[in-house]
């Protein structure tokens, strides 16, 4: 840290030289200094988890489609592909060519006084894949902005009728800016928050059950048959848990909701844009909900693109004039470079027959997953998901493997499961190159979402590395971990 403590860059500051790092400094710094800024000008508790975890010191020299490059000589395999932003792969071709091609041009992102023809042709391809009436776009910078854009539109349309409550599932996530948060329950992130939704307007219902849906409905209708819900909201596969609704649920949630009028909003951030193996998970069914959200892949991984999309009615009833038209917006909302990256993803994955290739290989990836737990049926106790979305429920024996370890002088292994779960995600990445992640909400899942690039031989190297470390036995990979771990840990907290 010495060398790049020292180094002065010209600048001012109150009459003082300020000592910035450029940008050629900051790409070739070394791991160690890197992590020191992280720890103190970012947040020193996530670092501790990446140690945990084994990731701290990943020096990436680059990526692209499945593979990402450690200056080491080491070549992973992206299973997690960013938590499904990365659907293209790392560094598509053509998205670094589009990117360049905006530079070439010099073409304006920004513009607030005048309409941006990106846009428009953003918002008109994504209408051609999605089924009418969801035809208007609303353009934002991440999925919990495309929730809380439809959370506000549906409140205008409806609470002039009087009506005042959102349902949504248990075990929701659907963002942590204020409005979706009060929907959020998969993990415990509302705590010390003011919740822009009181829990008292939230109506909370289990996932995939429909007659939870209509009872709950029916327990709000008054006499008149009026009920107080403003809107509906679901995730189309649960994105913590991994679970598929039963077949014919989204098409009866939306109808039931459209019944008793209340809007029906289908959260696709996570699976949408191909990643279930059709456009958007609700394909699967004859379903067509009032709004749709969409994020994450839409950028291609290289920007921060998402979009709520609903009908031209539905606009018009919340924003519909001069005067409300800009109620609802963003800074950057609908950038031009962005836009014109989302234009390129959405042809790349036509062209490319990605969403066709999610679902043939997902269909090879659950095949391949049900073998192996028919091979380690104590180990595996589900496997579920859909396309390039999917998980195996582990079964971690935690009764056996608490008598062989205690956590209780370790705060940072909070359960069992936490070390468990940590224990396989870190087997997987020292010994195979494997990147895998799992959830806060449901630690004893162990989740795959790689590219939609993804090939069978790269699903043949995950199933080839999960056999090896169950095949040694979780208790096993679970010692090795703690005991890397306990020093690292204490140090830390220290």
């Amino acid at each position: 840290m010495s060398a790049i403590a020292s180094v002065q860059i010209p600048g001012n500051y109150n009459g003082k030289a300020l000592p910035l790092l450029s940008l050629d400094q900051s790409l070739e710094l070394d791991v160690a200094s890197a992590n020191n800024f992280y720890s103190k000008h970012l947040n020193k508790y996530m670092l501790q988890i990446f140690d945990i975890l084994g990731l701290k010191d990943m020096d990436i020299r680059g990526a692209e489609g499945v593979e990402i490059w450690l200056n080491d000589g080491r070549t992973l395999f992206d299973f997690s592909a960013g938590l499904g932003v990365v659907g293209l792969g790392h560094n598509h071709p053509r998205i670094i060519e589009a990117e360049r091609k905006c530079h070439e041009r010099k073409i304006i992102d920004c513009i607030k006084l005048a309409p941006h023809k990106l846009q428009g042709v953003l918002a008109y391809n994504l209408s051609l894949f999605l089924p009418p009436p969801l035809t208007v776009s609303f353009f934002a910078v991440s999925g919990a902005e495309a929730n809380e854009a439809a959370m506000k539109l549906s409140e205008r349309v409806q609470t002039p009728k009087g009506k005042n409550k959102f349902l949504c599932m248990q075990g929701a996530f659907h963002g942590k800016t204020h409005g979706p948060l009060s929907l959020t329950t998969a993990t415990d992130v509302q705590s010390g928050f003011l919740l822009g939704v009181p829990k008292e307007n939230v109506i909370y219902v289990r996932y995939g059950d429909i007659d939870a849906l209509r009872q709950a409905i029916a327990a709000e209708t008054d006499s008149s048959g009026h009920n107080p819900i403003i809107a509906a909201i679901v995730e189309t596969i649960n994105g913590t848990t991994c679970e598929v609704p039963p077949a014919g649920y989204l098409s009866q949630f939306a109808e039931l909701c459209r019944k008793n009028e209340i809007l029906s909003i289908f959260d696709e951030v996570k699976v949408g844009m191909g990643r279930s193996g059709r456009f958007c998970a609700f394909q699967y069914e004859d379903a067509v909900p009032d709004i749709v959200t969409l994020a994450k892949t839409l950028g291609g991984g290289k920007r921060e693109v998402a979009a709520m999309v609903t009908s031209q009615t539905l606009f018009d009833r919340a924003y519909g004039n001069k005067q409300d038209c800009n109620l609802h917006s963003s800074s950057f909302s609908g950038l031009g470079e962005s836009c014109a990256v989302a234009i390129e993803t959405l042809n790349i994955l036509q062209d490319e027959g990605l969403i066709d290739n999610a679902e043939r290989v997902g269909h090879y990836l659950s095949t391949r997953l049900h073998e192996l737990k028919a091979k380690y049926p104590r180990q595996i106790i589900d496997v579920r998901g859909r396309g390039l979305f999917q998980a195996i429920r582990l079964n971690f024996h935690q009764d056996l493997v608490s008598k062989l370890i205690d956590i209780s002088k370790n705060p940072l292994f909070q359960t069992y499961q936490t070390v468990l779960i940590g224990a396989v995600t870190r087997q997987l990445f020292e010994r195979h190159n494997v990147l895998v992640h799992f959830q806060p909400g449901a630690r004893d899942l162990l989740h795959f979402m790689p590219p939609f690039v993804s090939q069978p031989h790269h699903i043949d190297k995950l199933i080839v590395a999960l056999d090896d470390i169950l095949s040694s036995g979780i208790a096993d990979a679970t010692l090795h971990f703690v005991t890397e771990n306990v020093k690292r840990v204490f140090r830390n907290i220290a």
